[in-house]
């Protein structure tokens, strides 16, 4: 490795690795063990598919513990200390769908694309040279980028696919926000979901075509069912968050079946629901997250009806006095 290279990582904050004695006593996984995950790391998965809200199959490569272990590791050492563009809201800490909302509050258009097979379109040769641009050598980037990629794609499942996919799409974000800045655009991405907003309808709407050479550019491809303009006569959401005005939330229809399923926590027939309940723990532990006004609301609305019916379910949704 040469001294510019030794450099450029350190000062990074990166660790020095130049061949795999380094790698070793940095992990302390044996030489073997990297080499194996490394050059035989097909061998170390289990794929298995889910289904999508559109009916569609979504294919899950889930590592091996040896495997997610040595990741995980990846993570934290390398690609967590690295600085991914402003743009970005998704699949970082401290970062939520609620920080991808909220610069478009207000507007009066919004535009929604979404990127195709987004992990899938990430090739193993994009992710060798994000390590090689950080300073490390031929063979260092080559089994970083086997321990981190599957079957030449970003595995849906593996650990640093996420903060992968936000740095490989450094240069994408950079291009869209230097294009839609100077026309007033506001530009934010949260994963492979890309929201755009304006004051005039007319200017986002101008900005698609090259939006889409950028992608295009960038070796992305847009997924033209998932695209969605959004003014006055519609509902402006942006990662499932209704932008209005003055606000950003869950919405009056999301928070009004809530309130219903809190509701059935009081009913008789109910009460060996626990299903529904963490269920309804969960919608609520969200609602903090993203609308703390509405969150105040369900607090309210717990208190009245379990004060109403004190020996059912709901009583369990209150929150402990500090």
């Amino acid at each position: 490795m040469a001294k510019t290279e030794k450099i450029k990582l350190s000062m990074l904050g990166l660790p020095v690795i130049q061949n795999l004695d380094d790698f070793s006593n940095l992990t302390h996984i044996s030489k073997y063990t990297i080499y194996q995950l490394s050059y035989h790391s097909s061998y170390y998965y289990r794929t298995y598919t889910i289904s999508k809200k559109s009916g569609k199959k979504r294919v899950i490569s889930q590592p091996s513990k040896k495997m997610k272990g040595l990741q995980s590791w990846v993570l934290v050492n390398i690609l967590n200390k690295l600085q991914v563009s402003g743009s970005c809201k998704g699949f970082r800490k401290g970062s939520s769908i609620l920080d991808n909302a909220l610069p478009h509050q207000g507007a009066n258009t919004i535009l929604n694309i979404d990127l195709k097979d987004f992990f899938p379109s990430i090739s193993s040769k994009r992710v060798f040279n994000l390590y090689k641009s950080l300073g490390y050598n031929n063979l260092i980037s080559t089994v970083l980028t086997n321990i981190c990629t599957y079957e030449n794609t970003l595995p849906q499942g593996g650990p640093c696919s996420p903060m992968l996919s936000n740095l490989v799409t450094w240069t994408l974000d950079l291009r869209i926000q230097g294009y839609v800045g100077k026309r007033g655009v506001n530009y934010t991405r949260y994963a492979d979901d890309l929201s755009f907003s304006g004051l005039h309808p007319s200017k986002v709407l101008h900005i698609i075509p090259m939006i889409n050479k950028i992608i295009n550019d960038e070796n992305f491809d847009l997924n033209y069912s998932k695209t969605r303009v959004a003014s006055s006569a519609r509902a402006k959401i942006v990662t499932g968050l209704v932008i209005n005005e003055d606000s950003v939330g869950i919405g009056k229809k999301r928070y009004k079946l809530l309130r219903s399923k809190i509701h059935h926590l009081t009913l008789s027939s109910e009460q060996k629901n626990t299903s529904l309940l963490n269920h309804v723990k969960g919608w609520i532990s969200y609602l903090y997250s993203v609308d703390k006004k509405r969150y105040k609301k369900v607090q309210n609305y717990i208190t009245e009806l379990s004060n109403k019916h004190p020996k059912t379910l709901v009583s369990q949704l209150l929150v402990p006095a500090k």
